[in-house]
Formats: structure tokens, sequence, C-alpha cells
């Protein structure tokens, strides 16, 4: 694509958006006449010229689609002006038309982001500059209610009817309005919502998908929240008015979602029930409002994307590079908690989920892979091994951790475990640790820094105490011991001039005669191969001279890659067959990857 493609392209989104205004000024002003509605031709043209000019670019794109539904609506308002229906075309221009441009612009600016200075047009990209918090709480005075609940179903009207029903029934203590988009549904969902009194819906003609299916729901909001769901949940009482008085608890969070019955992340909450008569009742009992259980977070699965509507509109929403939807959601936890605002799953709340029907066929693809890439591509980070957290934090003791007030993280990349260990002990004991991070791994600074305001970059391992103020009762290493070149003395020598008398220390080793551990090393880079080799005995010996007790160690297992569970097959056949082989090793080499070593210091 070249320059003059590119400046040809925003031309006619310049020219699309100048005849939008002029039609909302002809509006506002009640001077609306048939002549000006000729706008409506000339943006056929122009849409037109778009379709020619994206037809064959290489990214995976919606704008035949996003044009299609466009036209689709030109026509209906130019029938709605002919056949003098002027509340017709006020609600299609609003929440149809004018929507569906924006996205259009979203869409085009995506295509040719490579290609521009982003800084002339802020409009087209709201990464640019910095989020005004002040403005965004202003927006919020000035809205039409409280909450705007925005549903997204593509046809399985009997999920979308169970769900629309528990909406209605259990929403009453918050003064909200319920937008209802239906994704070109051909199962009589589009009749379904036109049933529902007093909703605000939004028809789209023809399949957007998630992501753009989402954002013209948030357009059309004009709540100070907005509350997106999918069509696969049932919902309970008291579930948004507790979102609410979380995330009003304090300015800094931006984000809030509740728990659920079959979810990811660390996000479900078991309540087995029969009917659901039974857990709505169930629901009723387990859903009161608990600051204990509210937990900081990384990353938030939008059971409910819960956020303020003035935000979601300054950040534009979700990506809609994320083609299919998949890591949508991990974007749009970066992008809040980036510009400066806290994440926080609410356990105290549960809801029903069904499980993925709106993005079932979306599933039947590589969408999933296909998203983790773009999410790489865009942050330079894999969603899952950078942000998310590690699982070995399930197996620490922390029962041995009642007296933590301050926590020093090494390595954390951004930070999603070391979060989850300040949960906890705030959940288990009642005090929220303070947090320090240092890290030799500067790509995740800006990230570290959204969750800790004591941060410190390093090189190295081998000067760190120096760069701190203070001694702390915990320190957490995320990154292997085994994958640092400091000499473990060193590490050590180091870890104990920052601990307190009876500090702990958490950190983990990886087993080297592990299989994919051995099969790395014979296949990959110098890295793989100048890793340290430690041995269980020596190391606790080391960290002794230092004045560090063993607590526990244990055994982890991550789970295979595709590649190597093959190997493991294989090799797992074989040694069944040495008889002569010790049953200790065989576990070894199979089973255990990761050692989690639980410490205490006690000076020497």
């Amino acid at each position: 694509m070249d320059h003059n493609i590119t400046t040809q392209i925003i031309g006619i989104l310049e020219t699309g958006y100048e005849a939008i205004c002029y039609l909302e000024d002809c509006i506002q002003n009640g001077e609306l006449n048939l002549s000006d509605i000729k706008v409506l031709d000339n943006m056929l043209e122009l849409v037109d010229a778009l379709d020619k000019v994206t037809v064959n670019v290489s990214v995976p794109n919606r704008v035949k689609e996003i044009n299609a539904n466009i036209i689709f609506y030109i026509n209906q308002l130019e029938q709605s002006v002919m056949n003098d229906k002027i509340n017709e075309f006020l609600y299609d221009f609003r929440f149809h038309f004018r929507s569906l441009f924006r996205i259009l612009e979203f869409e085009v600016a995506y295509i040719i982001e490579n290609f521009v200075n982003k800084e002339d047009h802020p409009r087209l990209y709201p990464e640019v500059g910095i989020v005004d918090h002040k403005e965004i709480a202003s927006k919020g005075k000035e809205t039409f209610c409280k909450a705007s609940v925005v549903l997204l179903a593509y046809n399985n009207l009997d999920y979308t009817r169970d769900c629309v029903e528990s909406i209605l029934m259990n929403t009453d203590d918050v003064d909200y309005e319920l937008i209802l988009v239906d994704n070109g549904s051909t199962d009589g969902t589009k009749e379904y919502f036109d049933s529902i009194v007093g909703a605000k819906v939004i028809h789209l003609k023809y399949n957007l998908h998630v992501v753009k299916g989402f954002n013209i729901g948030m357009m059309a909001a004009e709540g100070e929240y907005c509350a997106t769901v999918c069509n696969d949940f049932i919902f309970t009482p008291n579930w948004l008015k507790n979102l609410i008085i979380c995330i009003e608890s304090d300015p800094c969070i931006g984000y809030v979602s509740p728990g659920a019955t079959f979810i990811s992340n660390l996000q479900q909450i078991s309540m087995p029930f029969y009917s659901k008569e039974d857990f709505q009742e169930k629901a009723r009992e387990y859903n009161i409002s608990d600051p204990s259980k509210w937990e900081e977070r990384v990353v938030l699965l939008p059971n409910v994307l819960c956020c303020s509507t003035a935000l979601l509109d300054r950040i534009g929403y979700y990506d809609t590079r994320f083609f299919r939807g998949e890591f949508a959601d991990d974007d749009i936890s970066f992008r809040i908690r980036r510009a400066g605002y806290k994440l926080i799953y609410c356990a105290d709340t549960v809801t029903h989920h069904y499980g993925s029907l709106t993005t079932v066929s979306d599933h039947q693809t590589n969408s999933l892979e296909e998203g983790r890439q773009t999410f790489l591509d865009k942050y330079g980070m894999d969603a899952w091994l950078d942000a998310r957290m590690n699982p070995t934090y399930l197996k620490i003791d922390f029962s041995q951790l009642s007296n933590v007030k301050s926590i020093l993280g090494i390595d954390v990349k951004c930070g999603a475990t070391l979060m989850q260990i300040k949960n906890q002990i705030w959940s288990s004991f009642g005090a929220k640790p303070q947090l320090s991070i240092c890290t030799t791994e500067h790509k995740y600074e800006i990230d570290v820094k959204s969750i800790s305001e004591d941060v410190i970059l390093l090189d190295d391992l081998r000067h760190f105490p120096e760069k701190l103020n203070h001694k702390y009762d915990l320190v957490y290493i995320e990154k292997p011991l085994d994958c640092y070149s400091d000499e473990l003395d060193k590490i050590f020598s180091n870890l104990s001039k920052v601990m307190n008398m009876n500090g702990k220390i958490i950190f983990t080793v990886n087993n080297s005669v592990y299989i994919d551990t051995i099969y790395d090393m014979l296949n990959s880079s110098n890295f793989m191969h100048n890793r340290k080799i430690y041995i269980r005995d020596m190391l606790c010996l080391q960290a002794k001279i230092y004045g560090f007790e063993q607590n526990s160690i244990i055994s982890f297992l991550h789970d295979h890659s595709p590649e190597n569970s093959k190997i493991v097959g294989k090799l797992a056949n074989f040694l069944a067959g040495e008889k002569e082989l010790e049953t200790k090793y065989i576990e070894s080499i199979l089973s255990t990857k990761l050692e989690l070593y639980q410490m205490h210091y006690q000076d020497h």
C-alpha cells in the first residue's frame, strides 16, 4: 500500500466523518430537510470507494461486512425520510449508521496503521495521547442512567432468552438501560429482542462477529458504566449492584468482573446446582458484597466487562485487529491498566456460564493461536506466558506467610502471579502487603509499573541490594534460578541482604533431566545450552550458608507441548521395559518440570 492510496483512504474517511457531523448539526438544530439527505448518496459512493481500495489488503478485516451493514442502513434512513418516520430515522442514524461508520473508521485505521503517522489522526487511533482521569470522571456525572447493560447475541435463542430474563429479574436494584445487539441472527432473535419492552435494540443485518458486535453496543451506551455480557450467561441477584459498589470504591478502579461457574483465569466459582431456580437461590445467598474477596489482577476475563463508559469510548473499545475476538479481552485489560486504572476480580459475585456459545463458530477455526499471535505482534509478549498467572502459585504454602507486610518480586514478567500472591495474603490474613519489583527484563517495565510504584530496572542480580531502600518479609522470584548467569553463591548472598528476620523466599528451579528440557537443549539456542544445572542438595546447602532454611520443596509439572507429548509417550513406552531403571528417575524425567522452593531466613 503506497502513500497515495493511504492519503486517498484518509480523505475518504474524513469526507464521511464531515458528512455525519453535518447531518448531526442539522438534526440538533431541527433543520433537517430532504436536500440534506442527499448526503447519504455521497456516503454510498464513499463506501464503494473504500471497498475498492481495501479489497486486496493482506491483513484479515471485515470491511466488506461493515459496508454491507452501512448500505443497508443508508437505505433504511432514506425510506424513513420518504415515509415521514422521523423517529425511526433518528434512532437508526444514531445507533446504527453513525456507529457503523465509526467501526469502519477503526477497521480501516488498523489496515493502514503502518503507513501513517498516528499522531496526525487521534480520532482514528485512540492510543494516541494520555488518558485524562479527571475528564473520564467528569463525563460520568453527565449520564442518562447509572449503567448500560449490553448483551450481544448471535442465534442460540433459547440461551439468549434465559440470559435476558435473568437480567430483567435480577437488575431492578440499579438504574440501568438494556441494550440488545442482534449480530445478524436468523433464528428469531431479532423478533424476540423487539418484544422486550424498554430495551434499546440494535440489529445488524449481517454478522460482524464478536469484537465489532460488542463495540456497536458499547457505542450506544448512555450509562455512567457499561456492562457488556454474552448470551451464554445467567445473571444473579445483586450481580450489577455488587460490581458498581466495587468500581465506585476507588477512583483508580477502571474495570471489574465477577466470577462464573465455568471460566478460566482463576475466576471460576464452584456452585453445584440442580435447576436454574436452585442456582438463583444459592447465588442470592452467595452474592454479598465483600471487599475481602476483591482481587486486583493484571488480566481479567470479561464474564462482565464492567467499565466506565467514557473510558471505553476514550480507549476505542475492543481492538478491531482481534479478528475473531480471541485475546481481545487480554488486550483491553492491558489498555485499561496501562491507562492508569486497576482491574478487580469480584469473587463475591457469581454468574453461570454455559461456555463460549457466542464464539463457538470461531473456535472451529485456529482462532486461539491466531489471536495469541495478534497479541504477540502488538505487545511483543505472549498473553499466556507473560501476563497470566503461573500455575506454580497454587502450590505455595500460604499458611507460612501470615506476617508478610512487604513483598519484593524479582523478574515477575507482567506481575500476574506476584499480584495473586498479594491477593491470597489479603484474603487469608486481612493485610495487603506493599509491593516492590526488580526486573532484569525491561520489556515488562510499563506493566509492572502499573501494579507497583516501586519498580527498579536491573541488568543483572549482582548489585540489586544496593538499589533497595529497605528489607522484605517475602521475596518471590518467578524466573527459575538456573536461567540466570549470576552465580548461585552471589544470588543467595544478595538475597540475605534484603531479608527481614524470619522472612521467606519463594523460587523455582528447572529439573535438568526433564524430557522437555533435554529436548529443548538438544534443539534450541545457546540460552538453553548455557543454563545452569542445579542439584537439589547442593542448592539447599548453598542457601544454608547464607542463613536460609528449607521449608518445602514441591515438584510441579506444566503441560507438555504437543510435539514433546509425542516424545514423552515414546520414551515412557521404552522406559517401561527397562526394569533396572529406578522408578524415581523415570518419574523425574517424565513428571517433574519445575521444583518450587520455599525457604525462610534465619541469618548465619
